[in-house]
This record gives C-alpha cells, sequence and structure tokens, in this order.
C-alpha cells in the first residue's frame, strides 16, 4: 500500500503540484480505491454465499440450518467485511485517517447492533419452531429487553471512544443527568418506550384499522414513529396520539380479521313469543317440501316416534312426549341456510341461537363470520342474510316482534 502512495505521489511531483496538494490527492485515490474495493469485496461474499452456504442451507433438513441462512444474521455479517478491510488499510491513508475512524466506529457500532438484533430475532424464531408451548410462554419481551440493555452498552461504549473517556464517566454522567432528562424529556422516553414495545410485539402496523373511542380514533393507521402514532379516521379527519397512549390504554386493532379471512356477523331478530307453537301435520308436511330441512325432519321425527312410543306417550295430547316446534325447526334451517352461503366462512364458527326472552319476544341470533371482510361487502352480505330471515319467518308461522306505531294504535281504536 505504500508502494502504491509513493508511485502517485512521485507521478504528482512530475506534474509540480506542491507537496500538500500531492499528499491530498494521492489519499483521495487512495480511499476511493479502497471503498471501491470494499464494496465489490461484500458482493462477491454475498453472491457467494446464495451460491454456496444459503442454497445448502435450504436444501438442508434441519430446522436450524434453514433458519440461519433465511435469517438476517449471516448477510448482516457479511457487511462487516468492507468495514474491517478498511480498519486494515486505513493507516496507510494519514490524510483521512481520523476522519474515517470517526466514521469507522460508527458504523461498527451500527453493525454489531444488527448483527445482534438479527441473532436474538433467529433464537426467537428457533424457540418459536422447536417449543411447543412457544404461543402460551413466549421469550419475545425477554429478548426484547436484551435488545435494549445491548442498545445502551453499545451507545456508551460508542461515546466513551469518541470523547476519549471510561464508559464508567459516561454512566456516571447519566447518573446525575436522569432525573433532569425524565422530567424534560418525559413524553419522549415514555414514546420511545412504547415504540419499542409496539414495535417487538407487532401492535401496530401502517394500515392497520384500529379503534379508540376515547381519543376520536377510527380508521387506518398512515404513521408509526417511536413517539405517535397518526391515523386517518373515515371521515378522512387526521389524529395523532402518543404512542405510550396504546401501551398503557387499550385499543381495538382489526388487522386479525382481515388477516383470518373472517368478519363476525352477531346479530339477532326478536321472535313473537306467541307465534312459537308446536308442529302440526300441516305445516310439518309444508316444511317437508324444503330441501334444508327433509334430512332432518326424516331424522328427527323418527327419532321422536321411536322416544314416544318406547315410553307408550298418548301422542293424542300435543303436551305430551316430546315434539317439534315451529322455532326449533327454523333455527335448523337458518343453521343449514348460513352452511350453504357461498359468503359465509366456512372454517369459523356458524351458530343460530336463542338468546334470554325479553319483554320484545324471543331474540335469535345469528353468530357466523363472513368471507369477505371489506366493509362495503360485508354489510352487503350481512343485509342479505337478514334480508332472508325476515322474508322467511311467515313461511314458519313465526311472527319477528316489532312495536306497535301510530298508525297500528289508531287502526285498533278504530276497529273497537
Amino acid at each position: 500500500m505504500n508502494t502504491l502512495r509513493n508511485i502517485i505521489l512521485d507521478f504528482l511531483l512530475q506534474l509540480n503540484f506542491s507537496e500538500t496538494i500531492r499528499v491530498i490527492i494521492a489519499d483521495t485515490i487512495l480511499l476511493i480505491g479502497l471503498l471501491v474495493i470494499s464494496i465489490i469485496s461484500y458482493f462477491i461474499f454475498k453472491l457467494i454465499f446464495k451460491l454456496t452456504i444459503k442454497k445448502a442451507g435450504l436444501k438442508s433438513n434441519t430446522i436450524f440450518m434453514k433458519g440461519l441462512v433465511e435469517s438476517k444474521v449471516i448477510p448482516n455479517l457479511l457487511k462487516l467485511i468492507p468495514t474491517i478491510f478498511l480498519i486494515q488499510l486505513i493507516e496507510y491513508i494519514p490524510t483521512y485517517q481520523a476522519f474515517i475512524d470517526f466514521i469507522l466506529v460508527i458504523v461498527i457500532a451500527y453493525f454489531v447492533i444488527k448483527i445482534n438484533m438479527s441473532i436474538i430475532d433467529f433464537i426467537n424464531d428457533l424457540y418459536n419452531k422447536y417449543n411447543k408451548n412457544a404461543r402460551n410462554k413466549p421469550i419475545k419481551g425477554i429478548l426484547t429487553a436484551i435488545k435494549i440493555v445491548i442498545v445502551v452498552i453499545v451507545v456508551i461504549v460508542v461515546i466513551s471512544n469518541l470523547l476519549g473517556e471510561s464508559p464508567t464517566v459516561i454512566l456516571a454522567g447519566l447518573g446525575a443527568m436522569s432525573a433532569v432528562l425524565m422530567l424534560i424529556f418525559q413524553d419522549s422516553i415514555l414514546g420511545l418506550v412504547a415504540g419499542f414495545q409496539m414495535s417487538a410485539n407487532d401492535l401496530v402496523r401502517i394500515g392497520d384499522w384500529i379503534e379508540m373511542p376515547k381519543y376520536g380514533v377510527d380508521g387506518h393507521v398512515i404513521d408509526v414513529t417511536l413517539t405517535f402514532i397518526q391515523v386517518e379516521n373515515w371521515d378522512k379527519t387526521t389524529v395523532t396520539i402518543p404512542a405510550y397512549k396504546l401501551i398503557s390504554e387499550s385499543f381495538t386493532n382489526w388487522r386479525s380479521v382481515f388477516d383470518n379471512g373472517g368478519r363476525r356477523i352477531k346479530r339477532s331478530v326478536n321472535i313473537d313469543v306467541k307465534s312459537v307453537k308446536i308442529l302440526d301435520k300441516e305445516l310439518y308436511d309444508k316444511l317437508m317440501k324444503v330441501d334444508y330441512l327433509k334430512e332432518y325432519l326424516t331424522t328427527k321425527q323418527t327419532e321422536i316416534d321411536q322416544y314416544n312410543k318406547e315410553r307408550n306417550i298418548d301422542t293424542t295430547v300435543a303436551l305430551n312426549g316430546r315434539r317439534l316446534t315451529n322455532l326449533g325447526v327454523y333455527r335448523i334451517y337458518l343453521t343449514e341456510y348460513l352452511k350453504n352461503h357461498p359468503h359465509i366462512h366456512p372454517e369459523m364458527w356458524r351458530i343460530v341461537r336463542q338468546l334470554q326472552t325479553t319483554n320484545k319476544g324471543v331474540p335469535l341470533e345469528v353468530y357466523a363470520f363472513s368471507s369477505k371482510t371489506s366493509w362495503g361487502d360485508y354489510e352487503a352480505i350481512m343485509a342479505d342474510i337478514f334480508d332472508h330471515i325476515y322474508a322467511t319467518t311467515t313461511y314458519f308461522e313465526l311472527k319477528i316482534y316489532q312495536e306497535p306505531s301510530g298508525d297500528d294504535i289508531i287502526q285498533r281504536i278504530n276497529k273497537s
């Protein structure tokens, strides 16, 4: 390296450059050359990694090897190669040595943090894949705390190196200033901690639909920083809230709804109690023509007849023995209707159930998940289902409870 520098200096001497200019030009040429060579060496090692180690690791049958080559551990380690190359040769460029040393300290610290973060993430991935109880006993919180400690240690070491002081001196100074710093930067510190927690636990991402009624938040997240969250509401207004509010208080995130591909439908209709009755032969024959009910009615009626026969029950009286009711059969019909609905998620809960009877009748609740999660599609699917419910109750000789309106009262008065 010295020989090359001397060659350049001799060449510049022939061009009648002064000593200072010659040194600056020679060191600049060498620095540019070192940077180019270091970058080229990085890409060469990266290509070798992809063609050899990564290729072999992906073909491996072990989770460890596959996880290692798919993680960011090795790529982050490869980024240290240009830095190490510069460290070894920068002493031959005295003009820029002090400046480059300063930059290299910061760059190395950054890569050390990146490498440690990727190793910790790799450990977390391995834990989740190997440990069957990983979901019940996650270690992500502990690893996040380790990440924070590593960052703090690296930052203190870098500052002490740049200032030429011992790390203990920096720690002592920080201890004396901690009370003042906490008071002045309280919101920033809380936001910083909250930002780390949200990032580590993946609580909020850009594009998530979140709700916090207390702060008027109901819309999509458009920006996430370490100190604040910005949300665009459905009415196109923008709300900015401190990040620590999402940690200290509860909020609703609809991301899992869209990720799972099912949005819950939970709505009930009130059936007039006076319209509930035991199925007579006429209504039974009528319902036997319904495709969704043929199999159920045949099987259930056979079971009921056998039950009543074994116990010598007098079936001439409607109250004796077991009987089918129009409300019970209607429940089965709606359940089958949901099972065959093209936009109801087949792998999620589908239930039609009775709720506690009130002074407004028997609430019949539909609990299911639509396979389309966008707001417009979801509302349309739910409306179609309940349109069908409103239209089919009369076929089962059921009535939907509805409080009397002014016209109903007037008609009753006129009739009387």
